[in-house]
Formats: C-alpha cells, structure tokens, sequence
C-alpha cells in the first residue's frame, strides 16, 4: 500500500535521533520512496489508472498528494538527520573511522569532507574566541551576589554603574572581568542570592 513504503526509515530515525552513532544508509528505501513518489506524480499529472483507481475523482487526487507529502517529509527528516550527525563529526574534528565511513552514503562522505574543510577555512580567518567545535557550556548562575569588604567607590561594570560601599551587597555578573578581578584582590566575596541591602546599578 502506498505510504507504507516509508515506515521503515521512520523507525530508523526514531531509534537512531538520540544516539551520535549514524545507522547504515539504506539506500534501497530511499529509492522506493522516490520511486512511489514518482508514480504517484504521474498518476496525478497523467490521470491515468492505477491499479484498481480508474480516473481519480477529487477525494483519491487528495489522498494521492498527501501521500507524496508524507513520503517526502519523511525522507526530508530522515536526510536532516543523519547530515547533523555528519556535521556534528566535522564540527568536533573526529575523523571518520572505516565503519562509519561504510555506513555513509557517497554524498555524505562528500558533503562531510567540504564541510571540514569549510570549518578549517573558517578557523584560520577568524579568532579562537568563535570556534564552532568548542563546547558550549551555559554559567550556572548569570548572575551572582557579593558583599562589598572594602570601600571601592563607584565602578563601571557590566551592569552598569554599581556603588561600592563597605558592608552593602549587590548583584553582579560573575563573570565580569572587573568583578573578577575585585574577588580574586579581596574587595568583594560571594554571598549567593541574597536581596537584603542590595545595591542597584546607578
């Protein structure tokens, strides 16, 4: 039956979406995919019989195209999915072992060796602080609170203006090189996410 066709690469992608390991290409589906695709493309241009279906009325026009639809869905998602795969290789400089490279299809190991290249280009044009294989770790906290031990005065930071008195306590971005720099001298201490006596940004 048409449609049926593409559940096996839905399987194939249901198991295969939370794994970094790519499956075997299965090319054969792929072409049976492409090949119903086709047939029911000429039956809708052509009106011709299919099977038992002898000039599609508008209902069987319907299912035909919703049909190619989902055939074509299914293969978009199933392609989309083993190239994040590939590039996820690329992107973390993990050269393709023999297994893996058997289980690609031609285009694949293609677009896998002008993508590594494309990322080499790209590294040696721009700085080490916009490398796309470095990995993404979020601060656990954006923002942090301190208790002010010595008298700074007023500093710009990146929060803006922040007063800094003796004893008082403000919010501020921990990762601020100027906030750094004032913990690490003694000037300030972490306190955690108190609100008490907080000082806001001028």
């Amino acid at each position: 039956m048409f449609g049926e066709t593409a559940v096996p690469l839905i399987d194939t992608a249901k198991r295969t979406r939370k794994t970094q390991n790519v499956s075997l290409y299965e090319g054969d589906k792929v072409r049976e995919i492409l090949d119903e695709i086709s047939i029911l493309q000429d039956q809708s241009l052509n009106n011709q019989s299919l099977d038992d279906l002898n000039n599609p009325d508008d209902e069987t026009k319907l299912l035909i195209q919703l049909v190619q639809n989902h055939n074509l869905k299914v293969l978009k998602l199933y392609h989309s999915q083993r190239s994040e795969k590939v590039k996820f290789f690329a992107i973390q400089e993990l050269p393709l072992s023999q297994e893996t490279r058997l289980k690609l299809s031609e285009r694949e190991r293609i677009f896998h060796s002008k993508y590594s290249d494309l990322l080499r280009k790209y590294k040696c044009e721009y700085p080490p602080s916009l490398n796309l294989s470095a990995t993404l770790v979020p601060p656990k906290e954006a923002l942090t609170a301190v208790r002010v031990l010595k008298d700074i005065g007023d500093l710009m930071t990146q929060n803006g203006y922040v007063e800094f008195r003796k004893g008082t306590q403000a919010i501020v971005r921990k990762t601020d090189p100027t906030i750094e720099k004032l913990l690490k001298l003694g000037y300030l201490k972490i306190v955690g996410n108190k609100e008490s006596s907080i000082i806001n940004p001028i």
